[in-house]
């Protein structure tokens, strides 16, 4: 899954013009998280059309970077994240950021972004892979 990350000020309306942008170009946001840290803010996103949005945002000003993430589905239970992120130490993967995207069904699914993806790949069943 393409993840598009802007970092932004901390400020009033932020979110209000990213949605805005994207909506004027009938962008649909599939899903979104911010997070303030201090005087800047970091808003995570996923559209039905990421290259589309991308470009609408960084022509907005916006200063926007993106990522693959691995995403996948685990058993929604105590212990779940802690197995797969110690099969990343053990591997030395590093772990450089994790959403939580959905708990429902017993399950949650997490998108994950590493410094190595194709080996990050190797390390999960690829039954749990969405």
């Amino acid at each position: 899954m393409n993840r598009i990350i802007v970092m932004a000020k901390n400020e009033v309306g932020v979110i209000a013009d990213i949605s805005r942008a994207l909506a004027d170009n009938n962008l649909n946001i599939e899903t979104i998280s911010a997070e303030a840290l201090g005087d800047e803010g970091i808003i995570t996103l996923t559209t039905n059309d990421y290259d589309d949005a991308l470009q609408v945002l960084t022509d907005a000003g916006f200063k926007t970077v993106s990522d693959d993430s691995l995403i996948v589905r685990l058993p929604d239970e105590p212990g779940a994240l802690a197995k797969i992120s110690e099969k990343f130490k053990q591997a030395d993967v590093n772990i450089q950021s994790l959403h939580i995207v959905d708990r429902r069904d017993g399950h949650t699914t997490i998108a994950i972004s590493t410094d190595d993806r194709a080996k990050a790949e190797t390390l999960v069943d690829k039954g749990t892979v969405v």
